[in-house]
């Protein structure tokens, strides 16, 4: 047996037991819950940072949101405008405003050659007068017609010869 035999002798000696001195806290109650109270206190201004914050930007963002709808609402009355003042019709009204008149003649230069296709003519300005807006007045040519008067009829002498069946009862 591998055991060593266990002598009797009482000889032998045991540990000395001694009192372990536990470490004492750096920090006392007071100072603990001050330290909490502090994290709790930055925890709730940035809170109340961050939110107004995010607020002021909601607003910012509404007004920007608002601005872009006018914007926007301006920018088509004004591609509108645009339109009318560009059109064929419009442009045709403002050139006879300025005393223009529409050359039902055009003559064509090509810049290439410096050949002329067409033959130039002067315009008097009476050629197209529904482009110009002008209202041809229609020569009175036609005669009057003539009003009939409102036929007269006598009146009958004899009833009888009137065909009334109406007789005279005394």
């Amino acid at each position: 047996m591998s055991a060593e035999p266990i002598s009797e002798t009482g000889t032998q000696s045991r540990p000395r037991l001694a009192v372990v001195h536990t470490p004492t806290a750096t920090v006392s109650t007071l100072g603990f819950v001050a330290i909490i109270a502090v994290l709790i206190a930055a925890g709730l201004a940035g809170v109340m940072v961050v939110s107004t914050s995010v607020g002021q930007q909601s607003r910012d963002l509404t007004d920007l949101r608002r601005q872009a709808t006018e914007l926007g609402y301006t920018s088509a009355s004004l591609e509108s405008q645009l339109q009318s003042v560009s059109s064929a019709n419009a442009l045709a009204l403002r050139a006879t405003e300025l005393g223009m008149a529409p050359n039902p003649y055009p003559a064509f230069i090509n810049l290439a050659d410096g050949s002329v296709t067409g033959v130039p003519e002067a315009v008097k300005g009476d050629e197209m007068p529904f482009l110009t807006g002008a209202v041809p007045v229609p020569e009175l040519t036609q005669k009057p017609i003539p009003v009939p008067e409102p036929a007269t009829t006598k009146p009958p002498s004899d009833l009888s010869a009137a065909g009334s069946t109406e007789q005279e009862q005394p």
